[in-house]
């Protein structure tokens, strides 16, 4: 994440001179030439990069967890981050959080994969990447790890907890240290909140314009979905289009908005209406994602409801309302109706200002905004919906889930694995072993048989020589090939989840397979029968 802050920041730094977002300092024939260029870099990108690389961003990450068990291409992760580089350095309205959640996602199931952990390893490992991802960005560990939860995998996962808050707090750190202290916007620990009539009063606007600003942001974007059969270059131009008049008219609303808001937060006005910024920010944004610029939402979302916030709060009389609370709960509202993520949100706000007195208005605004556009817009998380307009879910079935977090250990049987000739004193001690199963080896081929069988093999002998005998030397051994049938049984690598064997049953159609252990030269064997006897016995 220090990596890719410096290659977004230091050339903006170099080109403003000033603050990385500080783009309305430039001469408009500067902001223009930037999104113009941003714009056509882009577009030539994504024509010599091969549409399998070009899916990015957190749809993916989650598109990836449900259908392909978490598997990230790290091509993929590398096209997000030049291109989200290039469209924040060319001031293009677009954040940095969800491109940091892919990088995130994709270096957590690239250690997995290394490591070749089980399905709820690689899980847990991604998750501890986005959380990091997230804590690394907005410096507040609690926050990555309800993100996580909340809007990746849509539920919360305790067996997690442990490792995704140390992810966190880890990558908190090394922010700290490579970043410093990321004092976004200046907020000063709010002192008390003198709960009122009036401020309720108050929240209650701010939840309707934000609830109409997600509505807005949302169905824009759906709006604009349906252009992905678009050529690239007609989307990007529509997007420079659309930024170049903004760069002429509201400045302010180019890149992530942090600093219009720090400005606004610090007594500054602005110079035209707060609201058309507001409106202008609110579909600049929809419009540049909905088209296919590969940036996040997240950060601009987060600005558009503190803007919002501090907009109600100039409506009404300062003795009810302060500008920084109301910022702050308007970042609260609209990242909550935006991504459905209501304790996030609330944690974020938090963290951010490190106090806890603006919990219960907090609390209003989420809770009112998430469930107004739920029952009057039916409208889910932006990252769902997405999903959804591509024919996938975004949630896997209870029993997928069951599956996928348990290895083949709970149905895999034992197997003793023997040469073709066996020494008949060797035979003779399998009466003792506990196994069942046996396993040798015919050219290239694995052989099963169960023990018991040969055991009566060698109960023959009483009846005379048999044709299975032969002689080494000075000692008798049995041949297992001939002594009784076997059957020919495949070997696999071991699945990483119970979800991963039972597909390869439903595939191959066979009733039982040989498990080579990781990082174990020995064999399990797993059968179909047995993998059906565990499904029935966990659904008692």
């Amino acid at each position: 994440m220090a990596f890719f802050y410096a290659v977004i920041y230091l050339p903006a730094r170099y080109l403003i001179g000033h603050d990385f977002d500080s783009f309305q300092l430039l001469s408009v024939e500067w902001r223009i030439g930037l999104s113009l260029s941003a714009c056509v870099v882009l577009a030539l990108v994504f024509t010599f990069v091969p549409r399998r690389l070009q899916k990015v961003g957190v749809p993916y990450v989650i598109e990836r967890l449900n259908h392909h068990h978490g598997n990230l291409p790290v091509w993929n992760a590398v096209v997000q981050f030049f291109s989200a580089a290039i469209g924040l350095i060319g001031g293009l309205s677009i954040g940095k959080e969800g491109p940091a959640v892919h990088l995130g996602a994709t270096l957590g199931g690239y250690l997995a994969e290394k490591a070749k952990l089980p399905q709820y390893g690689v899980e847990t490992l991604l998750a501890c990447g986005v959380a990091g991802a997230i804590s690394a960005i907005f410096q507040t560990p609690l926050a990555g790890v309800l993100f996580a939860f909340e809007v990746i995998f849509l539920e919360y996962r305790q067996r997690y907890v442990l490792p995704v808050l140390l992810s966190s707090v880890i990558a908190t750190l090394v922010s700290h240290f490579f970043i410093g202290p990321l004092d976004i916007f200046s907020i000063e620990k709010i002192s008390s909140v003198l709960l009122s009539t009036d401020l309720f009063f108050a929240c209650f606007i701010l939840v309707v314009f934000i609830v109409l600003l997600s509505a807005l942001f949302l169905h824009t974007q759906k709006s604009l979905w349906r252009l992905s059969g678009l050529s690239v270059w007609w989307r990007f131009s529509l997007v420079a289009v659309a930024t170049s008049l903004a760069a002429i008219y509201m400045p302010e609303s180019l890149g992530s908005g942090y600093l219009s808001l720090s400005h606004l937060l610090s007594g500054d006005l602005i110079l035209y209406s707060l609201f058309l910024l507001i409106l202008v920010k609110t579909a600049l944004t929809a419009f540049t994602i909905g088209l296919g610029i590969p940036g996040g939402m997240i950060g601009p979302t987060f600005i558009i409801g503190g803007l919002a916030g501090v907009q109600v709060a100039l409506v009404f009389d300062s003795n009810v309302t302060d500008v920084a609370l109301f910022a702050l709960l308007g970042m609260a509202a609209m990242m909550a109706a935006c991504f459905q993520a209501p304790l996030t949100a609330l944690v974020a706000i938090i963290e951010m200002t490190h106090s806890s007195a603006a919990i219960v208005p907090a609390l209003f605004v989420i809770v009112f905004a998430c469930l107004l556009m739920r029952v009057f817009f039916h409208q889910e998380s932006v990252f769902v919906e997405r999903l959804s307009f591509m024919g996938m879910s975004s949630t896997i079935s209870p029993f997928q889930r069951y599956l996928r977090h348990h290895t083949v250990k709970p149905v895999a049987e034992d197997v003793l694995i023997l040469p073709r000739h066996v020494p008949i004193e060797q035979v003779k001690d399998l009466a003792s072993s506990m196994v069942d199963y046996i396993v040798f080896e015919v050219g290239n081929e694995h052989r099963l048989v169960r023990r018991i069988s040969i055991l009566d093999a060698l109960n023959t002998l009483e009846q005379g020589p048999q044709l299975w005998l032969v002689a080494e030397g000075d000692r008798v051994k049995m041949d297992l090939s001939l002594a009784l049938e076997s059957t020919l049984v495949p070997v696999i690598d071991e699945p990483s989840s119970l979800e991963a064997m039972l597909g390869w049953f439903q595939q191959y159609g066979l009733p039982e397979v040989l498990v080579a252990v990781a990082d174990s030269s020995s064999f399990s064997l797993v059968s179909r029968h047995r993998l059906d006897q565990f499904l029935l016995k966990s659904d008692q």
